[in-house]
């Protein structure tokens, strides 16, 4: 019986041990198989995570090289067993990059859109400042012309004339204004004040009192952009109890002339309206939305101008003060300004192409004659429009100072002179002296160059803008003189890719400007733009350029000026509109 109860007792515990290890082990399957579980989609996400993000390091590479002007698709990247693959395509003049990210059975995809900053606009085959243009012998410009000064031409006879203008031909008035008011200092360190950003800071407001009872021209602001902002509009608008009320006239400031360092960059009013001496009105910054990543920020001084106040806000709805309220921006006002002719010159083609200024003489025109007074012309002054005012340059000084800080960042050398057959590539460099191309020397320019002396092209020199470049355009900027007569060629690096010959060397009169050129050519210079701000260009003999945008032209011979519509937005590598950026980026579900 002893036994018996052993057995018995010893078979319930058996059965006992049994059962708690069928409950135990039906207990850690069922904790198991979620953790399992948990385990196998944590790697799954982190594998998928891995696809994800070379695919957005691909992607941020490929930007990357646009920016340091490679124009393909970047090679496969592979890291941690992850791999990134690019299918790039050109869409207009913006790039379509697809990436495909690779780990184990996970393949994830971003599409990126990626863009030029806006381009520098050269809207006419001419834009001149109040020297205008002097066109002698034969000379001619086939597209528009639009001088803050007179235009100037020789008559060869009665009903024809020598010089021509295939487009329209605008001289302004308002031309060379007067400072009314400058509100500036250098005692102070300057206060940097960004908007644009939210709606409470979207647009800068600033009031002034009027010095004269004389027409605003142009408002100067000591200003500069992060990101890529769009264009704003200044405003001069009313006071109306203390704010800004209603708008009076306005201006557009181009974002592509303003640089990512402060400098002054003007705006010219689009309408030449009278202010009242002694009157307050507010200089308003009026931006069409708020962007937190692409904004412009000016400068503030403390109590520098008692006469003025600063405001933040949206135009149209709310202005709150700034904090302190004893800041003003640095800014001027300019006003008057001079009015424009016209004189011995053929207008247009085909019935297309206006002549407009204050006063045209001895004038014949094909489309309509827009003057307040005139004489010896084919039809009789329309005057239903009122005098044109001056337009902007589409370079600033900022754009110049910024070329040349590019050129400076690569390096620097001395005097160079490039002769004899010889090839070299120069870009981005400064070169402390001279450049000379002589002889049937060749020169590739692979990005900005800064010149402190003079640059001399001439003899049987070819210039190009190094292929790398794609349609990019290069720039020379020199502190002294260019001289352009080759014979050989000056080329871009595609169908919108273009030589800017920049020079910074100023004239006073007129007839220094024309005596004493910042830049001469003559010849079929090809693919250039001349830019001189301050300076007299002059072309002569047989010159053909593409643009120009100097204080003053003087033409000579059957010198020429052909306008291309690619020059209605140029890019730089460099500079102004230098950077691709992202128009779009998102994750997609494939190819």
């Amino acid at each position: 019986m002893k036994n018996k109860d052993i057995r018995e007792k010893g078979a319930a515990m058996i059965i006992v041990v049994l059962f708690f290890i069928i409950l135990s082990t039906t207990l850690l399957i069922g904790i198991s198989a979620p953790i399992s579980n948990q385990i196998k989609g944590t790697n799954e996400f982190l594998t998928s995570k891995s696809s994800y993000s070379i695919a957005d390091s691909q992607a941020e590479n490929a930007m990357y090289r646009f920016n340091k002007g490679k124009t393909d698709a970047p090679t496969d990247l592979t890291l941690l067993g992850a791999t990134a693959s690019a299918v790039l395509t050109d869409v207009g003049g913006n790039k379509s990059l697809v990436v495909e990210g690779s780990k184990s059975i996970f393949d994830r995809y971003i599409k990126a859109i990626f863009r030029t900053g806006d381009g520098i606009a050269f809207n006419y085959g001419l834009q001149l400042g109040n020297g205008g243009l002097v066109m002698d012998g034969s000379s001619h410009v086939n597209g528009n012309v639009y001088a803050n000064g007179d235009i100037l031409g020789v008559q060869g006879g009665p009903g024809w004339y020598n010089t021509y203008i295939s487009g329209s031909a605008i001289a302004a008035t308002a031309a060379n204004p007067t400072l009314s008011l400058s509100v500036s200092t250098t005692t102070q360190a300057l206060t940097a004040f960004p908007f644009g950003q939210t709606n409470a800071n979207q647009d800068a407001a600033q009031s002034f009192v009027a010095g004269t009872t004389t027409a605003i021209s142009q408002i100067n602001l000591y200003i500069k952009k992060t990101g890529s902002p769009a264009n704003v509009t200044v405003k001069i608008v009313n006071d109306n109890s203390g704010v800004p009320g209603s708008t009076i006239t306005s201006g557009t400031l181009n974002a592509s002339t303003v640089t990512t360092s402060y400098a002054y960059v003007p705006t010219l009013m689009s309408s030449a309206v009278t202010l009242t001496s002694g009157a307050t009105y507010w200089l308003v910054i009026d931006n069409s939305s708020n962007n937190a990543s692409n904004y412009y920020s000016l400068v503030t001084y403390t109590n520098v101008y008692p006469s003025g106040a600063t405001k933040q806000g949206r135009l149209g709805n709310s202005f709150s003060d700034l904090s302190p309220t004893t800041q003003d921006f640095d800014f001027s006002v300019w006003v008057g300004g001079e009015a424009g002719s016209i004189t011995n010159v053929g207008v247009g083609t085909s019935g297309i192409g206006d002549a407009w200024a204050n006063t045209v003489t001895n004038t014949t025109v094909t489309g309509s004659l827009y003057c307040q007074s005139g004489s010896g012309n084919n039809k009789a002054c329309d005057t239903s429009r009122s005098d044109p005012v001056s337009v902007a340059y589409p370079v600033s000084d900022a754009n110049i100072a910024e070329w040349e800080a590019d050129a400076t960042a690569g390096g620097s050398t001395s005097t160079i002179t490039i002769a004899g057959t010889a090839t070299r590539s120069l870009g981005p460099i400064k070169i402390n002296g001279n450049l000379t191309v002589t002889s049937s020397g060749n020169l590739n320019i692979t990005g900005p160059i800064y010149v402190t002396g003079n640059v001399v092209i001439d003899g049987n020199s070819d210039i190009a803008v190094d292929s790398s470049l794609s349609n990019s355009s290069a720039v020379i900027t020199a502190d002294g003189s260019i001289s352009i007569s080759t014979s050989g060629s000056i080329t871009g690096a595609g169908s919108q890719s273009y030589l800017v010959f920049n020079s910074d060397k100023t004239c006073t009169t007129t007839s220094n400007c024309t005596s004493n050129p910042s830049i001469t050519v003559s010849g079929d210079a090809g693919a250039i733009i001349l830019n001189a701000l301050y300076g007299g260009v002059k072309l002569t003999g047989s010159a053909n350029v593409k643009a120009i945008v100097a204080k003053q032209l003087y033409m000579d011979g059957n010198t020429s000026v052909t306008y291309e519509s690619g020059l209605a937005d140029v890019n730089f590598t460099s500079g102004p509109s230098g950077a691709w950026t992202k128009q779009s980026w998102k994750e997609v579900l494939g190819w």
